[in-house]
């Protein structure tokens, strides 16, 4: 094995007293109360700060967090609690009354999301030009375009395009943004 340089001697010396400094400080922290020093006056501070100022500063005495904010066993106090004024909402509802549940919808009247991504558009002789993204491919679409036997433009009506899902027959808007 190779000689280790004075430079790695020193950083695995200054690491072992790091650990050492670590494993055996004391990790029990000093839970007193230390009270205030009693203040001697200077003759020069007693001066620069005019004539009895300085006579008039104290000190209070440091009290201990049990007895500002309880123990820490249990107690929880909320430091930003809210409270609000306002009267509860009235319900319409009787007050035993049960709510019954929405019933499911079928799986097949929901048209999946759609599948294109807004690319941009053109007005091309009175007509709009919608560039879709599909995956990897680039889409261009007019009104009354089918796509892929899925989709239909039904119009093309900026800040909006309306498809038709044809298989369900469902209407689903795009944003495709104003007309500027």
């Amino acid at each position: 094995m190779k000689a280790m340089k004075r430079s790695h001697v020193a950083l695995a010396l200054a690491f072992v007293v790091c650990a050492g400094v670590l494993l055996f400080a004391d990790r029990n922290p000093a839970n007193q109360i230390v009270e205030a020093a009693p203040r001697t006056s200077r003759p020069d501070a007693t001066r620069a700060a005019g004539s009895g100022a300085a006579a008039g500063v104290s000190i209070a005495a440091l009290r201990a967090r049990a007895d500002l904010f309880g123990s820490d066993h249990g107690e929880h106090h909320d430091l930003f609690g809210s409270q609000s004024w306002a009267p509860p909402l009235p319900s319409l509802a009787p007050a035993h009354a049960e709510v019954p549940p929405l019933p499911p919808l079928p799986p097949s009247s929901a048209a999946p999301g759609l599948p294109f991504t807004y690319l941009g558009k053109k007005a091309a002789d009175g007509r709009w030009e919608v560039y879709l993204a599909s995956g990897d491919e680039t889409v261009i679409v007019s009104e009354q375009t089918v796509i892929g036997a899925t989709y239909r433009v039904d119009a093309i009506k900026p800040p909006t395009m309306t498809l038709v899902y044809l298989p369900l027959k469902l209407v689903q808007t795009l944003d495709i943004g104003s007309a500027d």
